[in-house]
């Protein structure tokens, strides 16, 4: 009986152990502030330049044009906003806090050369960590991030 009584304990306890660290809040996040990502096309007329800059409650698109051979002069600079609900937010700063850039250099291959755009991202917590390189490249140590912010950008893009 004092064996069923010492099990009976012994799984009672390991239940409120349980219960303890499913209810133990989730740890936070680093103190990230901004998320910012730019695309650039050198040989490119129209639309060229990309900034889509994300922070808590809000993601705003900036475009800029750029004028050139038979394209389209003066377009004016286009912002697109749109706002972030609380768990959208929560989402990307925990992606951001995620991605780890200080082993990456800060240029990857070589971005927009023969005309194939370039791509970048700085994340703005504690510190400031940034990487440039190819448009579209895979980088393994930011590819849940780059895909939730490309998404984004995606997003507020108009259709033209």
């Amino acid at each position: 009986m004092s064996e069923m009584m010492s099990r009976a304990k012994l799984v009672l306890l390991a239940g409120f152990l349980l219960a303890a660290c499913a209810n133990a809040p989730a740890p936070e996040a680093a103190n990230v502030r901004q998320i910012v990502s730019t695309t650039s096309f050198g040989m490119c007329v129209g639309y060229c330049t990309t900034r889509l800059e994300i922070s808590s409650g809000r993601a705003v698109l900036i475009r800029e044009a750029r004028g050139g051979r038979g394209g389209p002069q003066n377009l004016p600079e286009q912002r697109l906003a749109t706002v972030l609900t609380p768990d959208e937010w929560d989402a990307i700063e925990r992606l951001a806090a995620d991605t780890d850039l200080s082993g990456l250099p800060a240029v990857i291959g070589c971005p927009d050369c023969a005309d194939g755009g370039a791509e970048s991202l700085v994340i703005s917590a504690d510190s400031e960590r940034s990487v440039s390189f190819e448009y579209g490249a895979v980088i393994p140590q930011a590819a849940p991030l780059l895909e939730r912010v490309r998404a984004l950008r995606a997003r507020l893009t108009p259709q033209e």
